[in-house]
């Protein structure tokens, strides 16, 4: 009888492990370079208090998938069964998978799990790590929250999906979008996972060649597999319109909760990678970000929009560990010097929205500013007040005003039963001082449905320190209500 076979190690024991276990079960006695360096540079970005459980053989369903599409058909015999580690930052014994009075500790305690595969070129497969399991956890990201057995025991855990790519099957392209769909999938109802095989399979009506070996994607056929999908994309690139604002438009959607597929390139190379998240806001550096200017009656009144302040991004990057942090100016700044990553910069983006969202990144903010200095629908802020402008759901956005104890409660009654479309755009408004304690005095809600030619009338709210302003039909109604404490909204991003 055959039995699965775990092992518990310490993480400063873990790669010798896994290298143990890949000679026993693959019958190879080391790895190629980049095949070591990559899972050592994996290992050594993980905290140094955790346990791991190591479990062959493993049944990964993204890697069954290549199997059978591709390396089963391949003359060299390759092994269809996958290595898992599963990360706890408690110590842990296999007799407290066995004791119902464990699985609240086994619960805490893990941290999530990544899959050793036998494509030695690259054999980092899929992983879901909670951001806690890192050394740097100090960032915020886009997460779901997924389920797996571990042991005979059902875990859950947070993050954001993570694969490499393995040179053949799966380029840095289709990993992006396999990560993307993974995430939407798993958290929204609209949507649903997918496997790599189906993406070259929707590809194959676009393509007039071979998809197999894969040669990359260019950024039109990732939008177009999202677009099959169910998404509404938007491209943006620097040979349009955007050259001057692409960072600004990444970090927009990075606040909405929305994965950007970032397409980088120099002269030499395409890459892609998924920027999923930011560094934590108290660690921004705000008094040296430059001022904007809009004007108010006769006046320029200086502004920060939340955009400009120099951040650190999150991006998952196949050739890199998970949740690596990089500056969009330098995205590859991880990658040694000399290599042929050398140079490269973002040159365009796909952004995968809600297929009815009409009004997009760029027009929005536009509509949001001239609302707010409209002398009729707007108010006038202090000199030097912060603009934070995001996209999010009506429904998460309500659910975060009813928790807002000290909001004034005529206000909190009129936004939660206000009827708003299924997504909003919010504008948020600080003064200066009050940005780094999270406390805004104004509101503007704007209908993201709308058409991007769309003027005033895609108001939905304005809610300001001593007045708010409500669409009634066909009409504004003006309400002299003060808006007291609200605190600003951080449903998007865990």
């Amino acid at each position: 009888m055959s039995f699965i076979d775990f092992t518990i190690v310490e993480i400063k024991d873990l790669e010798d492990a896994i290298l143990e276990y890949i000679k026993d079960n693959y019958k190879k006695e080391s790895l190629e370079l980049d095949a070591q360096s990559q899972l050592t540079n994996y290992i050594n970005e993980l905290d140094d208090d955790l346990y791991c459980m190591i479990e062959y053989p493993y049944v990964d369903k993204m890697y069954r998938d290549s199997y059978y599409s591709y390396y089963s058909s391949k003359h060299n015999e390759y092994n269809r069964d996958c290595i898992r580690i599963t990360l706890f930052d408690t110590k842990i014994d296999f007799d407290d998978f066995r004791d119902i009075n464990e699985k609240e500790k086994l619960q805490n305690s893990f941290r999530g799990f990544f899959v050793i595969r036998p494509t030695f070129s690259s054999i980092i497969g899929k992983s879901l790590i909670d951001k806690r399991a890192f050394i740097d956890d100090d960032f915020k990201i886009c997460s779901y929250e997924g389920e797996i057995s571990v042991n005979g025991v059902k875990l859950k855990v947070k993050g954001f999906p993570h694969s490499s790519q393995d040179h053949e099957s799966i380029s840095c392209a289709e990993t992006t979008i396999w990560s993307v769909l993974e995430y939407f999938g798993n958290r929204y109802a609209d949507y649903k996972p997918t496997y790599p095989s189906h993406i070259i399979n929707i590809l194959n009506k676009y393509s007039k060649q071979r998809l197999l070996p894969s040669n990359g994607l260019t950024v039109d056929q990732i939008s177009f597999v999202l677009k099959e999908y169910g998404f509404g994309t938007s491209i943006y690139s620097r040979d349009d319109a955007y050259n001057e604002e692409l960072e600004n438009i990444i970090s927009y959607y990075i606040e909405s909760g929305i994965p950007v597929i970032a397409a980088l390139e120099n002269e030499s190379i395409g890459h892609a990678i998924v920027i999923i998240g930011h560094e934590n806001d108290e660690d921004l550096d705000v008094d040296s970000t430059p001022h904007q200017k809009l004007k108010f009656d006769e006046d320029d009144l200086d502004y920060i929009d939340y955009t400009d302040i120099r951040k650190r991004f999150i991006v998952n990057d196949d050739n890199l560990q998970p949740y690596r942090a990089i500056y969009l100016d330098t995205p590859v700044e991880h990658y040694p010097a000399g290599t042929e990553f050398e140079g490269a910069r973002i040159q365009s983006i796909v952004v995968p929205l809600y297929k009815k969202i009409y009004l997009e990144v760029v027009k929005s903010k536009q509509l949001s500013l001239s609302i707010l200095s409209d002398e009729t629908l707007g108010y006038r802020p202090n000199n030097g007040f912060v603009f934070k402008h995001f996209l999010t759901s009506s429904r998460s956005f309500k659910e975060h005003i009813a928790l807002q104890n000290d909001l004034n409660p005529t206000i909190k009654n009129i936004i939660i039963l206000k009827k708003m479309p299924k997504f909003i755009w919010v504008t948020e408004i600080y003064n200066r001082d009050d940005f780094s304690s999270d406390v805004a005095e104004a509101l503007i809600l704007i209908d993201a449905t709308e058409a991007n030619e769309i003027g005033i009338d895609a108001l939905i709210l304005g809610v300001y320190p001593e007045k708010t302003i409500a669409k009634d039909d066909n009409k504004f109604v003006y309400l002299p209500t003060k808006f007291y404490i609200y605190n600003t909204f951080k449903n998007n991003l865990t």
